[in-house]
């Protein structure tokens, strides 16, 4: 990760651009047992998915209030496409891949996507 630097040189020198896989969980049926089942059972599913240098997930929300339109938004990061299609392809990938079903009742959406532009 590259440090915040008042030096705007220092991320033209030092860019540590990443490939990112980004799911968007749809608001589940019953959002208690989507939150028990992917604390318990699916984060260490995907704790084995190989290659993966960074990972946050959070809540959707919004400013004002109002029902934001997803539930839930997880992103991993790796050090090229390859990386990631290769860990996506792995077993342990597969298997993550594969776990969706059993707690996304309000489906999913996968985005693919390269850091093009990183800022401080």
């Amino acid at each position: 990760m590259i440090p915040l630097s008042p030096n705007p040189t220092y991320y033209a020198e030092n860019r540590n651009f990443m490939y990112r896989v980004s799911i968007i969980y749809n608001p589940p049926t019953d959002p208690a047992e989507f939150d028990e089942y992917y604390a318990t059972k699916h984060l260490p599913l995907v704790r084995q998915v190989p290659g993966v240098v960074r990972f946050a997930a959070g809540k959707c929300e919004t400013f004002d209030g109002t029902t934001p339109a997803g539930y839930a938004l997880a992103e991993l990061f790796f050090d090229s496409k390859d990386a990631a299609a290769q860990a996506l392809s792995s077993p342990a990938g597969q298997t993550a891949a594969g776990d969706l079903a059993n707690f996304a009742t309000g489906g999913v959406t996968m985005l693919f996507s390269n850091e093009d532009t990183v800022l401080p």
